[in-house]
């Protein structure tokens, strides 16, 4: 198979040599997601040509893998009977997910094609939010009464000709549909046909409810070690099941949205997006630091009476605000995703914080032995200056990572992604209290 950037070089060379036949080559070698993260890495006009060339067969799982913004413009491009046609193979839970971006005329109209057992399960899966077992769930699966026998379960699994797609379980229920186990489908090939199905149920695969947060599927799926799971509602009647490549989905999500929030972007936003959209999305981040930087900037107007005597804490001061920020975004980096896997809670915090504040105080005392002899030397400063540097540095470490710890915990209680707005607040921290304290000590050392 070739290399995905070897796969997008060669559509671009083909596109631009009208290469048809070439392009339609390279397509045809390609799965579902890779056309997807190929068609995110061309421009929007080039994108819209590969379109036009992807095998109908293939559209709809394309369009499930792309971000929200490019599977937008694409669907806007296509008419009422090819969406109906993409979406009708789909699997529910995507079909779901999908249905947001479709417009609502054209919704009714693929809902409509469905036939009446699909529509209602439907109709279950969009009941729940997208960030929920519910809205993750999959009704397609095979459920059966309890009270028969292995045989009969075969030969109603024969009947069905095709099973739904990643079937690992067959769910047990009683008349009211709520649930009871699961049977392994490889079981029913190693047991004695005659014992009934309540004999080899296994309880211990237990369900999820359909509000239980995604994030929190995601994590017992990964401590667990499972590759599907049962879903019920508040009365334990079963929905559904959630698969593995489902859950994979939802921990690239979340790991894609934690780095592009510390830049305050959105990672379902086109890269190839226009500029002016582009501009305005950025505009809003780009404000707000701006913001911080004049409080940084007040902090240093603080000072400048001795900063117009002593020239050279100008040249220095910098050092002291980078490093306690290098320290503080170690420490908020380790917190946030800490939290977001659940390592990290209230119960072991206050262990966390006495932890983070001895190494800072290990760093901070050897880097701010090294800065001082260094300012000395190479900046050829009088020792009291090197001294109030370091005190400076060392301050600003443990003050860093005092707020790298309590940054995340104050913002999640308030509601706000402690990605999103805790780097901006660990920067600005830093620097203010950096500049403060090494400004603020020569002052009070220094100014005759």
């Amino acid at each position: 198979m070739q290399q995905p950037d070897n796969n997008l070089g060669q559509l671009i060379q083909d596109l631009e040599s009208d290469q048809v036949a070439g392009i339609r080559k390279t397509l045809t070698s390609l799965n579902p997601p890779e056309i997807a993260r190929l068609l995110e890495s061309l421009t929007v006009g080039k994108r819209k040509i590969i379109w036009q060339l992807v095998d109908q067969e293939d559209e709809g799982e394309i369009l499930k893998e792309l971000v929200d913004d490019v599977r937008q413009n694409l669907i806007e491009e296509m008419d009422a009977s090819e969406l109906i046609a993409v979406t009708q193979d789909m699997e529910l839970d995507d079909l779901a997910d999908l249905l947001i971006d479709i417009p609502e005329a054209i919704t009714e109209q693929i809902i409509t094609a469905l036939d009446q057992q699909d529509q209602v399960r439907l109709e279950s899966v969009m009941s729940f939010e997208e960030n929920t077992a519910g809205g993750l769930t999959n009704p397609r699966i095979v459920s059966v009464r309890r009270g028969i026998t292995i045989e009969v379960l075969i030969r109603y699994l024969r009947k069905l000709r095709k099973l739904p797609e990643d079937t690992n379980y067959i769910y047990i229920i009683n008349k009211h549909n709520e649930y009871l186990g699961a049977v392994k489908l490889v079981d029913l090939f190693v047991e004695d046909k005659g014992k009934n199905i309540e004999d080899i149920m296994d309880e211990s695969v237990k369900p999820f409810t359909a509000e239980t947060d995604s994030h929190q599927v995601s994590l017992d799926f990964q401590d667990l070690d499972i590759i599907s799971a049962p879903v019920v509602d508040d009365q334990n009647k079963l929905l559904g099941q959630i698969t593995i490549d489902d859950v994979v989905d939802v921990i690239q999500d979340q790991a894609n949205s934690e780095i592009f929030n510390m830049a305050g972007l959105d990672d379902e936003d086109d890269i190839f997006a226009p500029v002016l959209v582009s501009s305005k999305r950025r505009a809003v981040w780009l404000g707000m630091n701006l913001v911080t930087a004049f409080i940084v900037a007040g902090a240093v107007g603080l000072f400048k009476e001795i900063l117009g005597q002593i020239v050279i804490l100008a040249v220095l001061m910098p050092i002291v605000a980078s490093m306690g920020g290098v320290a503080g975004n170690q420490t908020l980096i380790l917190v946030i995703r800490g939290i977001a896997t659940k390592k990290i809670q209230r119960s072991n915090a206050i262990k966390l914080l006495i932890k983070e504040g001895s190494v800072a105080l290990l760093n901070g005392l050897t880097w701010s032995i090294v800065v001082s002899v260094l300012a000395v030397v190479l900046f050829q400063t009088p020792w009291n200056i090197g001294y109030i540097i370091g005190a400076a540095m060392l301050l600003n470490i443990l003050a860093s990572a005092i707020a790298g710890v309590s940054i995340p915990f104050l913002l999640k209680k308030v509601g706000i992604d402690p990605a999103l707005a805790g780097g901006v607040m660990m920067t600005t921290l830093t620097d203010v209290l950096g500049f403060i304290t090494f400004l603020g000590l020569a002052t009070l050392f220094l100014l005759e």
